[in-house]
């Protein structure tokens, strides 16, 4: 399912404009991200929590030249589903 197929079953199952569960979508994501980006998670009961999850820099080596390196920090997203969930 893509974003327009999601959108548009979000309209028809509350009876709401293709243009207001679009801009739902689209509020829902930006926000997620923006709490991901701020280092906190985002907690949905019955389905599940999106969770920032920060990977610091470790020692690497370059597979052309076997030179050691260090790799960079970052934070990446991660998302962990409810218990009902996961038994679908």
């Amino acid at each position: 399912m893509n974003k327009r197929e999601l959108v548009s079953a979000l309209a028809t199952s509350t009876g709401q404009s293709q243009n207001q569960c679009g801009e739902f979508i689209d509020a829902f994501c930006n926000t997620v991200v923006g709490e991901l980006k701020g280092g906190n998670g985002v907690a949905i009961p019955g389905f599940g929590q999106f969770i920032a999850k920060h990977r610091p820099s470790r020692q690497m080596r370059n597979p052309q030249t076997g030179q050691q390196m260090m790799s960079k920090a970052k934070t990446s997203a991660q998302f962990k589903p409810s218990v009902g969930l996961k038994d679908l």
